[in-house]
């Protein structure tokens, strides 16, 4: 199942550091491979959905966009995550992306494009699991 998430790794990344938005469609079709999943291994660990409400209700107070927080949450709920190391990987990643941009471009940048460092806190917390 990695595998097929993995493939969506490029497109994603792509649409979203171009127009900052992840575009839905690639969302539903992880959400059918999500589900797929849930029929093959069963719903996910009841621990994961108390963690996961408050992590999207903190993301959405943060005004973090739509497309991440489902996209987080998909890969949370598909993969059983432990959400603090997700999270703390995905902010190393995000944070390294703010130093870049902030090098390159002389200026702080105002928002960045969350997917590349969503899917590099996610690859690397499926390497060390």
């Amino acid at each position: 199942m990695s595998v097929i998430f993995g493939l969506f790794l490029f497109p994603i990344t792509v649409a979203d550091l171009r127009n900052h938005v992840i575009p839905n469609i690639y969302l539903k079709v992880l959400s059918c491979f999500m589900l797929i999943s849930f029929m093959v291994n069963g719903l996910p660990r009841s621990d994961v959905y108390l963690p996961c409400l408050f992590m999207v209700t903190v993301f959405l107070v943060f005004k973090v966009g739509m497309g991440d927080i489902k996209l987080l949450t998909i890969l949370i709920l598909t993969f059983n995550c432990q959400i603090l190391t997700l999270l703390t990987l995905m902010a190393i990643a995000a944070t390294v992306h703010i130093v870049i941009s902030t090098a390159r471009n002389r200026t702080v940048p105002q928002s960045i494009p969350l997917a590349p460092a969503i899917f590099f806190g996610f690859l690397t917390y499926l390497a060390t699991r």
